[in-house]
């Protein structure tokens, strides 16, 4: 049976540029501390051994691969679920994923960025992704997104259509555009009913500064924990019992109307015509 309360351990680390040995080697520190105070899982920014590095043929691997291995091993010797994200050897070029590790150094999901962040380019270096896992952490059903992938709202109701009740999002989102984040993640919680748990990085890479601010927030869009700019951890706990109570008491999802949404996309009303045949 799930449980009815999570924490959650939000890493914002001051990723160091393009050194996935550097990075990795200061990960067992992040894990440790996350477990000492009680974290149930820990989530890693976006690319957390790289950076958002637009050159990601050098660093590509498989998953499971080097990175994933190593972070496993974490989830082993502390005891607790991890996500991170790597550059995932693909062709005709390299995806953005991200990857859940369990308490018994399992490989639990993988998931790869659906919408490739075109106005940085990221769609010519990486081939987006066409699935959304859901996976469980103790009985919650439990999905994945990454950063640019929360500018848009399919894929989260995708998910909350497949009973996912907590959305973990590692994130490189810049400091000219933190107001969209904090906005968006409160969004995305409100429309789905559900908790947001969004990560970002902290520091600069060669190009952006980057401002933390990562949290984690309630099924109602309430900030249960938040950071500010500082490197560390965000801790907070999700109350699924309460999730799960407003979804009964409050049945928004239930009120959806699909098939009348087939027809708005097209100009004349009518319905999309899927037959490929």
């Amino acid at each position: 049976m799930a449980v009815s309360k999570l924490r959650v351990a939000l890493v914002q680390q001051d990723t160091v540029w393009q050194e996935p040995v550097a990075n990795l080697a200061r990960a067992g520190a992040f894990v440790e501390a996350a477990a000492r105070r009680g974290a149930r899982v820990m989530v890693f920014p976006e690319l957390f051994t790289l950076g958002f590095t637009m050159t990601p043929e050098p660093f590509a691997e498989n998953l499971p691969g080097p990175a994933s291995e190593a972070i496993a091993a974490l989830s082993k010797q502390f005891g607790l679920y991890i996500i991170g994200s790597v550059v995932e050897a693909h062709s005709p070029h390299p995806r953005n994923a991200a990857f859940v590790t369990a308490p018994d150094g399992s490989l639990v999901a993988a998931y790869r960025k659906i919408h490739p962040f075109s106005y940085g380019e990221e769609n010519l270096h990486y081939t987006g992704g066409s699935d959304c896992p859901v996976f469980e952490v103790d009985g919650i059903p439990c999905g994945l997104q990454i950063c640019y992938d929360l500018r848009f709202p399919e894929p989260f109701r995708a998910l909350a259509a497949k009973g996912a009740e907590v959305v973990f999002l590692p994130a490189n989102w810049p400091a000219r555009r933190i107001s969209a984040w904090s906005t968006l993640l409160a969004a995305r919680a409100i429309e789905n009913q559900m908790a947001i748990c969004g990560v970002n990085r902290v520091g600069r890479d060669p190009q952006l500064d980057y401002p933390g601010k990562s949290a984690i927030l309630d099924c109602f869009g309430e900030v249960v924990a938040a950071g500010d700019a500082t490197e560390g951890l965000v801790i907070g706990d999700i109350d699924l019992t309460q999730l799960r109570a407003w979804r009964e008491r409050f049945p928004a999802l239930r009120d959806r109307r699909v098939e009348v949404y087939a027809t708005l996309e097209r100009k004349d009303g009518t319905p999309m015509n899927t037959d490929q045949s």
